[in-house]
């Protein structure tokens, strides 16, 4: 939309009355100082008017008079497109800004052009360039108007099937109401869809639309016909398997077309093999499903703490790897695990994104109707605004424009929780580099953290498979042995009797803080589960999200803050996932980072002609904005549960 012109929105949309303040200043001019876009403009303006919308700075004799502006404004509107004829429509509508053509069909109906403009030219105008298939079946009058002009596009136009598939589910989903024109037949109906399903590259979801298509008196659909798109479909099925192998990690990644469960897993010597059935991501092809798949198939994080399973994690390295690696707090620490679960991530993606592809889905919609729909229709989230990548851009092209979207989005979200409100002119002011560790949160202490020495003491004696206690010598003789402590006795009896004496006040500083209990004769057994579960999992994972623990944990994990063995923090993304974030994007904390976004932004892979790292960026900047939306959602969710909780105390 050009940012000066005004466009109706629907009350409940948080662009509505943008702009309208440019009535103020607008002069009436003559009929002949207008072209189109203004003619459309000046409706568009009437009809706030006709909602009684207004500026709160507008007197009621200034919104009067503006008023009845916009009624002189509409009358021009109407004097123009009642002038509209066969000579012109065509040179007009090619003018017609993009965010006015629907705008352009409404005033082609209601000023009743249908009666002036000729078949021959009406043939012309829909076939140019931006016709949105949809506006021409809007409108009752139009359709049965030019039957003939559009019975014959419809036949003429593989894409007309999403025209008739809106037709036929519109009878039982809710929707904008589409007509066909009376001149298209049952039998016209039936051929084109048997013309798609005999198409080159029909899609498989449509194919089994048709499949489960009832018949009726508008699409008389025989049984031959379905089972001809039954066919077709289960053949499209066979043809969507995608298989990526990675040699260096020993990984086998698959889509099947005939596996029943949704992931399979099997670990063969040094090799993995995954695979996903294609029939479950077919029926899951809807957006919400689609993300809620990168949670919980593709498990880009865990649940329900929501934490990226893609981050480097001290626990995730072996004995050797700890020996080896560097000491530099400069240097991200990339252990085997983390090579390996980087790679998968990386094979998933770009599987899964080639499959949406296939499916006539882009990855990058969805991401956009998270942001500018859902958090606005499920949580009353003031508008982002985004720009994704076309898709005809470049790889490089694409992660220049991902990575200043995925910034963009930050900063309007730093705005709202801040703020309450998103003010797009501050943000164009900003030239403040995001952070992403200061990324608000909406809800408050949210994170917890290891905290002083204490903690590294109590969970070195729980939890490390370096400390000597998980080593009892009769226990040994069994051939048995135990990574931790705690794993030694959530499986054994064992008793203080067990340890030498000088190891005794270890264990009573583990009872000191009601981690283990000692009985009177000794035997040593766990005493607060919920305190001792939260520590392990903070112990392998380094944060966790406090909210998502069951309310009889909360006073546990609050009790260990208070006492500074744990560290409150609240931020829309967690230490690791920010150290994470910056490793790949930019330099300011590792010396070993891949700084994709620096490279971007500061041109220095525009000269690279490597299409094939372009692309490999990519699908690394559609993880983590994927990690991005589930994180959003999250807080979201959470800043829900929270107040609920709070109403009901």
């Amino acid at each position: 939309m050009v940012r000066d012109r005004v466009k109706y929105f629907e009350a409940n949309d948080m662009l509505y009355g943008h702009n309208l303040n440019k009535i103020e200043t607008i002069v009436i001019p003559d009929i002949t100082g207008i072209d189109i876009n203004d003619a459309i403009e000046f409706y568009e303006i009437n009809r706030y008017f006709d909602k009684d919308a207004r500026s709160n700075t507008w007197s009621d004799e200034e919104f009067k008079a503006y008023n009845e502006k916009s009624r002189e404004l509409y009358e021009l509107t109407l004097r123009f497109f009642n002038a509209i004829d066969n000579t012109t429509v065509i040179q007009y509508y090619t003018a017609v800004e993009h965010s006015f053509h629907t705008e352009f069909w409404v005033l082609f109906s209601f000023c009743k052009l249908f009666n002036k403009i000729s078949d021959d030219t009406f043939e012309q105008l829909i076939h140019t360039d931006g016709i949105a298939q949809f506006d021409l079946f809007r409108y009752k009058n139009i359709v049965n108007r030019y039957g003939t002009v559009l019975r014959g596009y419809i036949i003429e136009y593989d894409n007309s099937i999403q025209i008739l598939m809106h037709v036929y589910e519109q009878a039982y989903k809710q929707g904008k109401k589409l007509f066909l024109p009376t001149k298209l037949t049952g039998v016209d109906i039936c051929s084109c869809l048997e013309n798609y399903i005999d198409g080159d590259s029909p899609n498989a979801n449509i194919l089994k639309s048709i499949e489960q298509m009832r018949a009726s008196e508008r699409f008389p659909i025989s049984d031959e016909l379905r089972l001809k798109a039954k066919r077709r479909y289960a053949k499209e099925l066979q043809k969507l398997s995608i298989t990526g192998v990675s040699i260096e990690y020993g990984i086998q990644l698959a889509f099947l077309p005939d596996q029943h469960e949704e992931k399979t897993v099997e670990h063969i010597g040094k090799e993995f093999k995954i695979s996903y059935s294609i029939r479950w991501l077919l029926d899951s092809l809807d957006y919400p499903s689609i993300l809620n798949n990168f949670i919980y198939i593709f498990d880009f994080v865990d649940v329900p703490q929501m934490r990226s399973l893609h981050i480097s994690k001290e626990s995730d390295f072996g004995v050797f790897e700890r020996t080896m690696r560097s000491g530099s707090s400069r240097i991200y620490p990339c252990s085997f695990g983390f090579g390996f679960i980087t790679r998968l991530a990386t094979m998933q993606m770009n599987a899964y994104y080639n499959f949406l592809k296939e499916q006539k889905v882009r990855l990058e919609d969805v991401l956009k109707w998270f942001f500018t729909e859902y958090l606005q229709s499920e949580y009353n989230c003031p508008e982002i605004r985004v720009s994704f990548p076309s898709e005809g851009s470049t790889y490089a092209e694409k992660c220049s424009a991902i990575i200043t979207t995925f910034e963009s989005i930050l900063k309007q979200y730093s705005l709202y929780v801040n703020n309450g409100e998103i003010d797009f002119e501050l943000i164009g002011m900003s030239t403040t580099p995001i952070l992403f560790d200061r990324v608000p949160s909406l809800v408050s202490k949210k994170y917890i953290y290891g905290g002083n020495k204490n903690y590294a003491k109590l969970t070195f004696l729980l939890f490390s498979d370096q400390c000597m206690n998980s080593f009892v010598p009769r226990i040994h003789e069994q051939k048995k042995e135990y990574e931790s402590f705690l794993d030694l006795i959530l499986n054994e009896q064992v008793n203080l009797s067990d340890y030498d004496k000088r190891e005794h006040p270890a264990f009573e500083y583990l009872a000191d803080y009601d981690l283990i209990e000692i009985a009177p004769d000794g035997l040593i057994s766990v005493n607060n589960k919920e305190k001792v579960e939260v520590l392990r999992d903070l112990y392998k994972n380094e944060v966790v999200s406090r909210w998502h623990y069951p309310v009889a944990a909360l006073s546990e994990i609050q009790d260990l803050v208070d006492k500074g063995v744990l560290i409150e923090k609240s931020s829309l993304l967690s230490t690791p996932e920010t150290n994470y974030l910056n490793y790949l994007l930019n330099r300011s904390e590792y010396d070993n980072g891949l700084e994709i976004r620096n490279k971007y932004i500061h041109g220095i892979q525009q000269v690279n002609t490597n299409e094939k790292e372009h692309m490999q960026n990519y699908l690394i900047l559609l993880k983590i904005f994927v990690l991005l939306a589930i994180k959003v959602n999250d807080d979201f969710g959470l800043s829900e549960i929270i107040a609920k909780r709070e109403d009901n105390n």
